[in-house]
């Protein structure tokens, strides 16, 4: 913990060099010089990303993940999410049919990083062009949040370990996927947190559907 909390210092600092260096670029009229800016930005994010899961991962293990539950509409955040993460891909289309209107009652920021772990998944196991779609559907008094992709998908066997620590998805030989295996695992703890449930439906080279569902606080 410590150390992932050493690593993450320099990387905040480094990340707010490359955007006023880019800034100052394209102002220039320097759009090569801009671009790779731009493209070594995007690769530390990830690295601030997986220093996070790192963090996160410890107070997992530690029972010390906190959370501030309040009541708010979903279907707000996730666009929010959606729209963050549409401007990470070119290739893949996010298709945002979550139309449930209501509140839940949870960690806002929490539940914003379990999606945008899902959808991350799922561009990062879709290596062709196509759709990413994520939907809703309420069911008594939980709603399901799901996110499909067309990707590699997992096999039965592998279906039940998705959810392991550092547990990965391995792909092909002529695909392998990045990461230390923690998003997953993250984002169930969270969601067991919650007092909700997170599952995967998939067929190997289909695509996967990981879902989560949290009770219901009202619908509007």
């Amino acid at each position: 913990s410590i150390a992932s909390h050493e690593l993450k210092t320099p990387v905040t600092s480094i990340k707010a060099y490359t955007q006023v260096l880019e800034r100052m670029l394209s102002k220039n009229g320097n759009t090569k010089e801009a671009s790779m800016i731009i493209k070594m930005d995007s690769q530390v994010n990830r690295l601030t990303g997986l220093i996070g899961d790192l963090l996160d991962v410890t107070k997992v293990n530690a029972g010390k993940l906190q959370f501030n539950d309040v009541d708010f509409i979903l279907a707000e955040l996730v666009g929010e999410v959606v729209e963050d993460l549409q401007r990470t891909t070119e290739k893949h289309t996010l298709v945002n049919k979550f139309d449930y209107t209501g509140t839940v009652h949870a960690d806002r920021e929490r539940i914003a990083q379990v999606i945008t772990n899902l959808i991350t998944n799922a561009i990062k196991y879709s290596p062709q062009p196509g759709d990413i779609i994520i939907h809703s559907e309420l069911k008594k008094d939980e709603v399901h949040l799901c996110v499909q992709d067309f990707g590699v998908g997992i096999s039965e066997e592998k279906q039940d370990r998705v959810f392991e620590q550092f547990y990965r998805v391995s792909g092909n030989k002529q695909h392998t996927f990045p990461g230390l295996g923690l998003g997953l695992y993250i984002s169930s703890e969270i969601i067991k947190r919650e007092g909700g449930r997170i599952w995967v439906n998939s067929v190997e080279n289909k695509g996967s559907t990981f879902c989560f569902a949290l009770q219901v606080k009202g619908i509007s």
